[in-house]
């Protein structure tokens, strides 16, 4: 099916396309109850302010440029994490978040806006993952919660096996007085570089006194971010891997893309399936993971 241009589709009220960041496209939808934004370019939310509040973080040092991801917001990654299963994988996070998605349509029921965007694969994409796919985005949002959901289909004739991420960035007052709940009692992996990697079970509330890397394993709990008097609930389905991460000083100082002081006012708490919860899908078969956040 031949895709329709964004700049060429009926789009409800409150909802356009417009020149982004450094030449790149992104829609922004504007209406009463929310303001969002996001960027076809690797289908990349980088806002979404319910009632005039901003839930997601973006860092000051972002690139918008081809080819780059962005530091901040909701990145997608797929069809690998990080480095991949054997660590061998590149680039990290796979190759989705730094490739351009089409906005299929827009659709508004007057209290939320749901965009939907796709990607399939193409000669370029099956040079880095031998496989035949078609991914489908949905990101609905309104003023009591943002739903994030992908869906993934096998289009080819041989099963594969694929790791995800929705890796949100979130906005906090200052990560040293944050606290993310829900997550007790879960197991997970250390992944700071030199820690013992584990696996380890978390024992009460997280939080956040040097640099925290943890993949949380066969869960699919509901995490709550506590920051002072906001509370922000991520809630999954068809996850079963969260991650949390912050990279604190040393870490926040190596990456170009990110300030060396605004490790204290964000953090990643992501919807996944990683490692031992990477999904295998037959020929045919469709996988759908969903992050359900409010605040």
């Amino acid at each position: 099916m031949t895709q329709v241009p964004a700049s060429d589709l009926t789009l409800p009220d409150g909802v356009r396309v417009v020149p982004g960041r450094d030449g790149l496209t992104a829609v922004q939808v504007d209406v009463a109850s929310c303001f969002g934004e996001l960027y076809l370019h690797g289908a990349h939310l980088t806002s979404w302010r319910p009632l005039g509040s901003e839930v997601l973080w973006m860092s000051g040092a972002a690139v918008f440029a081809p080819g780059r991801a962005i530091r901040g917001g909701v990145p997608i990654c797929f069809p690998w994490f990080a480095d991949g299963p054997d660590g061998t994988s590149t680039p990290a996070h796979g190759f989705v978040r730094t490739t351009e998605w089409g906005l299929v349509d827009a659709t508004t029921d007057g209290r939320w806006v749901e965009l939907h965007l796709a990607l399939t694969d193409t000669e370029q994409t099956r040079a880095l993952w031998p496989h035949s796919f078609a991914a489908d985005y949905r990101v609905r949002m309104g003023e009591d919660e943002l739903a994030l959901l992908l869906t993934v289909t096998n289009t080819g004739d041989a099963p594969f096996t694929f790791e995800e991420a929705l890796h949100t960035y979130f906005t906090v007052s200052d990560i040293r007085s944050v606290q993310v709940r829900g997550l007790e009692g879960s197991s997970y992996l250390d992944m700071v570089p030199g820690a013992d990697r584990g696996p380890h079970v978390q024992q009460g509330p997280i939080s956040f006194t040097a640099e925290l890397d943890r993949t949380y394993q066969a869960t699919g709990a509901t995490a709550v971010i506590r920051d002072r008097d906001r509370s922000v609930t991520v809630a999954r389905t068809g996850s079963s891997s969260a991650i949390v991460w912050n990279p604190w000083v040393d870490k926040s100082a190596a990456m170009a893309d990110f300030g060396d002081d605004e490790w204290t006012g964000m953090v990643c708490v992501e919807t996944a399936n990683a490692k031992a919860d990477a999904v295998t899908l037959a020929p045919g078969a469709a996988h759908t993971m969903t992050a359900h956040v409010s605040v």
